[in-house]
């Protein structure tokens, strides 16, 4: 299965990829299931993705 995924900042593309779960690990999964997986799939991709840093400009 391949899913395609874009990431948008304030409207606008900044990265798209397309992640794959190999079709035989969903094997026997319900469709709930293999949301779920896709879920775990996109969420891991973006902590890989996304950094976000900050500090404190005045108090």
């Amino acid at each position: 299965m391949r899913i395609q995924i874009q990431l948008a900042i304030d409207g606008e593309t900044k990265k798209t990829d397309v992640l794959e779960i190999a079709e035989h690990k969903l094997g026997e999964m319900t469709d709930d299931e293999i949301e779920q997986a896709i879920e775990v799939k996109i969420r891991t991709w973006v902590d890989r993705m996304v950094q976000v840093e900050w500090e404190v400009l005045d108090e």
